[in-house]
């Protein structure tokens, strides 16, 4: 009986090293083994996907009828149609339905969590698919629509800072609509420990605060210069 845990081993370091030809060959003998077991078959379409082999990674799930058989394996496909191009079929499987169903089980898993700092994996993985249904109106030009998905995934995961990039490269909300987003993550990223972000959100999204914060730190910077003979510059410059 052949070592599956250690060939499973040997994929996952495989693709963690970059060897994609080698977890392609061994993920493929591994899931045949296995009879398809789901986490394999999963194993076997990353190495495709990072062979670039998008077909081939979708004509595997398909054959094993995992396509859309849970949150994770139906990302998968959308992001393979959407790099074969396929972007009405990427939308069926990214429809409102499969988002909101995703949601669900993202809002499940917190609970349960407890409500901790960490973001839980199926939380990512919904806004990772609304990331991806706003890329694709992007690429069909649809700019409402790609800043509607832009927004909900920046909602669901702050962290994801791709669909800020997206929203402001393509200048696609007014100066209002930016700060109403900023008053909405600020209050998440202070909650969740990313002060920095916070601030650098603050910046991106306000260009005014933006100015105000580089202004207070050149100043900070400047009190803090060292004097020609020791000590601050502010130091030197009190009265005597």
């Amino acid at each position: 009986m052949p070592d599956l845990a250690h060939l499973r081993y040997i994929v996952e370091d495989s693709i963690g090293k970059h060897m994609y030809e080698n977890a392609v060959f061994l993920a493929d003998k591994l899931v045949t083994m296995s009879r398809g077991a789901p986490d394999d078959v999963y194993l076997l379409t990353q190495a495709f996907m990072f062979t670039r082999q998008h077909r081939r990674a979708l004509h595997v799930l398909r054959q094993h009828r995992l396509a859309t058989s849970s949150p994770r394996f139906t990302y998968l496909t959308a992001k393979c149609l959407a790099e074969c191009q396929e972007w009405d079929e990427c939308l069926a499987t990214l429809d409102d339905t499969v988002l909101e169903h995703a949601a669900q089980e993202a809002a499940a898993e917190a609970a349960a969590a407890g409500g901790g700092k960490a973001r839980p994996p199926l939380g990512s993985l919904c806004s990772a698919m609304l990331l991806l249904k706003g890329t694709v109106y992007e690429h069909l030009e649809n700019w409402p629509l790609a800043a509607r998905h832009f927004k909900l995934a920046l909602r669901e995961e702050p962290l994801h800072y791709e669909a800020l990039q997206r929203l402001l490269s393509n200048h696609m909300l007014t100066a209002g609509e930016q700060r109403e987003l900023l008053d909405e993550l600020q209050e998440r990223l202070r909650a969740e420990g990313h002060e920095w972000l916070r601030l650098y959100y603050g910046c991106k999204l306000d260009p005014e605060k933006g100015r105000q914060l580089a202004a207070l730190h050149a100043a900070a910077g400047a009190a803090e210069e060292p004097a020609p003979f020791g000590g601050s510059r502010a130091a030197a410059e009190e009265p005597a």
